[in-house]
């Protein structure tokens, strides 16, 4: 099977499927498999061997039962980072780069220690301490899957030194004094959980939903990070479309 050839059969297979970006996706997976940008598939004639068309087969059925396309490549973009992530842990979406951006605002270069409530995969934090190198951060959340995605990512882009994690629900044993906290925290009502994307829902429900109308973890972060805080510190929240 030749590129071309495997462009066109995931086109189809998707595209049958329901999948609306079907073409985007074709060509993500192929790419990941021949380790190549998703550009070159266009100027490559070139034959696919058998181990490669089988696991792009293997890739277009996981995409076709819903699998989102981060699951399957286990790799994200965020803030010109290239994240791992694992099924288990919520996939970065590019609007909360404007919370990092709004952050890194407020910041400048100044040496500044931070907090975040909820890794997930570590991508705020990450993005973070890649634009400031004075900037220091306490990380919580209460999943060891996130815990364990976000060392590999601040790992990966050399900040580990610089990122402190910790198991623990909400503020639950933090101490110290923080220039700001920031959190994307699940703030999605459980009364619109059924309306939500397949491939949404296979995304962890922890991560999604939050009671008292998705407002939750907003009340009980600042209750509890009020007094973390230093003097003109601040929170900085990703917050629903309805929320603000």
């Amino acid at each position: 099977m030749k590129i071309k050839e495997a462009l066109l059969k995931g086109y189809e297979v998707l595209k049958k499927a329901g999948i609306e970006t079907y073409r985007l996706d074709t060509e993500i997976l192929l790419a990941k498999v021949l380790s190549v940008p998703r550009w070159k598939l266009f100027i490559l004639d070139k034959e696919i061997s058998r181990k490669e068309e089988e696991l792009f087969l293997s890739f277009l059925e996981r995409r076709r039962q819903r699998i989102p396309v981060a699951y399957i490549t286990k790799e994200k973009e965020f803030f010109g980072l290239n994240l791992y992530v694992e099924e288990g842990v919520l996939i970065p979406r590019p609007e909360t780069e404007i919370l990092v951006e709004k952050v890194l605002e407020r910041i400048k270069d100044k040496t500044s220690k931070g907090l975040e409530v909820g890794i997930g995969s570590g991508a705020i934090s990450v993005a973070l301490l890649t634009q400031n190198k004075n900037l220091s951060m306490v990380a919580t959340d209460i999943s060891e899957k996130a815990l364990k995605v976000s060392e590999i990512n601040a790992k990966k882009f050399k900040v580990d030194d610089r990122l402190f994690l910790k198991k623990t629900s909400i503020l639950n044993e933090i101490s110290g004094m923080f220039d700001f906290i920031v959190s994307n925290p699940p703030y999605i009502p459980e009364s619109e959980y059924n309306s939500l994307q397949s491939e949404v829902k296979i995304e962890p429900k922890e991560a999604l939903i939050a009671p008292d109308e998705g407002l939750f973890f907003y009340r009980e972060t600042i209750k509890k990070g009020k007094n973390l805080l230093k003097p003109n510190g601040f929170f900085a929240f990703e917050v629903g479309y309805n929320q603000a």
